[in-house]
């Protein structure tokens, strides 16, 4: 069970996370910012309880929906926005956008040039670290489609022989995109696969912050003891579009409803409500905490200039 500090830690990330979304995908909507946002909207309390129960300097590859990942690990709102919004003041200088998002003094090694190819960077990340004599634990977030690619059954087979301190932690949110799980996944639950490689494979309710920190704690407490690494597999609900220019005409009413019905952050507030860990009071003073935050860094953000285009070639090398 989740301490009564960290509950409320997880709670906060957790609406900072939501209502920072939001407002970007205003500013998106509205052509302020650019609009290659992927919501993170019922999946960012289990991301955010996976990293509490990791140190802060155990690496992350994060998977590409939402900002849960970034926030968990004390990166400002101000500086994730300046890498979506292309300002200055980013962790890329705009060559990434939120797909990109870098700071390694907290552990955050970003995603990878792909969707799905952060597999293979975190068992060379977990292998790396080991040979250095660190006891740092790898993980790799990912959803549900990337389970699927070749990279995946890579990085797991050589994690597994190679016992690597190694969690890799499926989002498994039921689409692909556009194609639900049920047609592209042979197996109904992808933690399943990890018996093919010899390692745990568990699966929890992702809308669960005390399910999913108890199973991220064992496998990272696996890892560090030397047993290799744990493919664990949280079941969320994909509340928005794959992204916001998409339409959904391939998603039905009563599935997008049913992800609704499943929005783990007011599950969180009832919960915190019924510990008495806040009152309504407490739960207004901690969204116009929230709320003041943002408005400072959205103003500070959008009032700077954007990345200068000849930054484009920094970092190149012949």
């Amino acid at each position: 069970m989740l301490p009564a500090e960290l509950r409320l830690r997880i709670l906060r990330t957790a609406v900072l996370t939501r209502r920072f979304e939001e407002r970007a995908a205003r500013l998106a909507r509205a052509g302020a910012i650019p609009a290659a946002i992927h919501l993170g909207t019922g999946q960012e309390v289990g991301q955010i309880a996976a990293l509490a129960a990791l140190r802060p300097d155990d690496p992350m590859l994060y998977g590409h929906r939402g900002a849960g990942y970034w926030f968990a690990r004390g990166i400002s709102p101000a500086t994730v926005l300046a890498d979506i919004a292309y300002r200055e003041g980013g962790t890329n200088r705009g060559k990434g956008g939120v797909m990109h998002v870098v700071d390694p003094a907290r552990g955050v090694l970003g995603e990878s040039g792909t969707v799905g190819g952060n597999f293979v960077l975190g068992a060379g990340i977990a292998f790396a670290d080991r040979q250095l004599g660190r006891d740092t634990v790898t993980i790799v977030f990912f959803g549900d489609g990337t389970s699927n690619r070749g990279q995946f059954h890579e990085a797991a087979n050589f994690a597994a022989i190679a016992r690597l301190p190694l969690v890799l932690f499926c989002e498994n949110n039921g689409w692909g995109l556009s194609v639900p799980a049920s047609v592209s996944t042979s197996v109904d639950d992808i933690a399943t696969r990890a018996a093919g490689y010899g390692m745990p494979g568990v699966v929890v309710d992702g809308c669960d912050p005390d399910a999913v920190f108890a199973a991220v704690a064992a496998a990272a407490a696996r890892a560090r003891a030397g047993g290799g690494p744990t493919l664990i597999e949280a079941k969320v609900p994909r509340i928005p579009a794959h992204f916001l220019g998409d339409k959904e005409h391939y998603r039905t009413d009563a599935d997008r409803q049913a992800a609704v019905d499943r929005d783990p952050l007011p599950r969180l507030v009832a919960d915190v409500r019924a510990r008495g860990l806040l009152d309504d009071d407490g739960l207004a003073a901690l969204e116009a905490e929230v709320a003041a935050e943002l408005d400072a860094a959205f103003d500070d953000v959008l009032a700077r200039p954007l990345v200068a285009p000849a930054t484009a070639f920094e970092g190149l090398y012949p």
